[in-house]
């Protein structure tokens, strides 16, 4: 079409020119071709005439003005033209459907066959809300036109809105045997192929949504963020690299390498990255994962202060986010800030979210930094009803109930959680081997060492003499042992 003499060039040729730039976002070279349109007295030059009244932002009289003249020169009998008139709804997302549906829904009745005038009635319907119309409207095209692959992509992206992702599939694949040629289902199989966890079509079909797509940063950013959500991160650090030589400041490009360099553990390369990013990225970018990454990042390199702000920051841009304040929580307590980490435990307890075990475990920890030993106990009691088989939570509430004993005079408030501890390891012993016992050799000894006390307060020497022939066993020249068995 190009091609011909300027001459040749009719209203509606300048108008499909126009419309072909404008869908393409060239908006000035889409105008220039509507002005051409425009020249022409008749019924696609009305129609140019109220796209370029859209542009200008002139009100919806003057718009429907034009329309009705073009109608009026058509005399009402060529939907073509009513379609059009529909078709100035794309702006360039569909807008005032109110106004501009009804000049749809006239041009498929006055030629319901034409299956484009469906599918952007059904559309229409779908942009407000009318999934089940849009469905017919969909459907009725693909049972008179089973091949019609833009019938049956729409059909399975309703069923993947649906969340009938088995339907949706089948429609997508058959789509793509069709015509291999639509990118967007591709990236919507891949998706779905993600969902259903078919991991290996879910790669190569983003593999095909790239290379339709050509040089689309878009798509070479879903990609790599697909290879992240796949913990492919290698893959996606190669494919990073190679997209970063043409277009170095793209922000998604940068977070994924952070992202993926951290996860591999080479931190300076993920404090790199990170660096690029936030030179990169704007301010209303920036996401709760990016400050957690950057902080988890920045902790790895021994940047104390740069965690703590960044895994901050993340809480409060999403602050519902039970995961995020649990990490918080955390860092905080591996920098020894023992009360702010029990204060964002305080609050992840709180949480509509139900806490995890280890979120009971290190409250208790900083429970127990903090002398506060009978909040430790009890955060510790909840981690051992969640992790019955783990030692940890018997050997740490052991640990805070002693606390709360006098030394000289021990009452035994931990006996039994001392011997769970000794239960569970000795019995990891027996089917693991003896070095389990020199693994937990100290708190063994401590555990053995305050049974045999309180058995000796008790007057049960038998028992007491037991414990120190335990000690023995791990570490035989331990001096106490031998000199209380000594006394016995």
């Amino acid at each position: 079409m190009l091609a011909l003499p300027a001459a040749e060039l009719s209203s509606e040729a300048y108008l499909y020119l126009g419309n072909a730039y404008y869908k393409l976002g060239s908006v000035d070279t889409a105008t220039q071709y509507y002005k051409k349109a425009e020249l022409n007295a008749d019924a696609m030059g009305m129609i140019a005439k109220a796209r370029l009244a859209i542009l200008n932002n002139k009100d919806t009289n003057e718009i429907k003005t034009y329309i009705e003249k073009a109608i009026a020169y058509s005399k009402h009998k060529n939907p073509e033209i009513i379609f059009q008139a529909a078709c100035l709804a794309y702006q360039p997302k569909l807008t005032q459907l109110s106004f501009y549906m009804p000049y749809a829904i006239d041009a498929h009745k006055m030629a319901s066959g034409n299956d484009y005038y469906t599918l952007t009635l059904g559309d229409m319907f779908l942009e407000l809300g009318e999934g089940g119309k849009a469905m017919s409207l969909y459907e009725d095209v693909a049972a008179k036109n089973p091949n019609n692959v833009l019938a049956n992509i729409r059909i399975g992206r309703l069923y993947y809105a649906s969340m009938n992702y088995e339907e949706a599939i089948a429609y997508l694949e058959k789509a793509n045997s069709i015509d291999p040629g639509f990118s967007i289902a591709h990236k919507e199989l891949g998706e779905l192929y993600f969902i259903t966890k078919q991991f290996e079509k879910a790669q190569t079909e983003f593999k095909y949504y790239i290379e339709l797509n050509g040089n689309d940063s878009r798509a070479k950013s879903t990609y790599s963020a697909f290879l992240y959500q796949l913990k492919e991160y290698q893959k996606a650090v190669d494919e990073v690299k190679v997209y970063q030589l043409t277009d170095p400041n793209n922000f998604i490009y940068n977070r994924v390498m952070a992202y993926c360099q951290f996860e591999l553990k080479k931190y300076k390369e993920a404090n790199d990255a990170m660096k690029q990013f936030w030179n990169t990225v704007g301010t209303n970018k920036v996401t709760a994962l990016d400050y957690s990454y950057a902080g988890r990042i920045a902790a790895s390199i021994g940047d104390t202060s740069t965690a703590l702000s960044c895994l901050k920051n993340s809480v409060q841009v999403d602050s519902l986010n039970a995961d995020m304040v649990s990490e918080y929580a955390r860092t905080l307590f591996n920098f020894k800030r023992y009360k702010e980490s029990v204060a964002e435990y305080q609050k992840r307890m709180r949480m509509k979210k139900m806490p995890m075990s280890l979120d009971h475990y290190y409250l208790g920890r900083a429970y127990y930094a903090t002398a506060n030993y009978v909040m430790a106990d009890s955060a510790f009691a909840d981690f051992s009803r969640m992790q019955p088989k783990s030692p940890d939570g018997y050997l740490w509430r052991a640990k805070s109930k002693l606390e709360l004993e006098d030394k000289k005079s021990l009452k035994g408030l931990s006996v039994a959680h001392y011997n769970k501890y000794v239960e569970l390891i000795e019995a990891d012993a027996t089917s693991n081997g003896q070095q389990v016992l020199i693994k937990h050799k100290n708190n063994l000894i401590n555990a053995y060492s305050y049974l045999a006390f309180v058995a000796l307060t008790n007057k049960d020497n038998a028992a007491a003499k037991e414990q120190f022939r335990k000690i023995l066993v791990i570490e035989p020249d331990n001096k106490i042992a031998n000199e209380e068995i000594k006394k016995l």
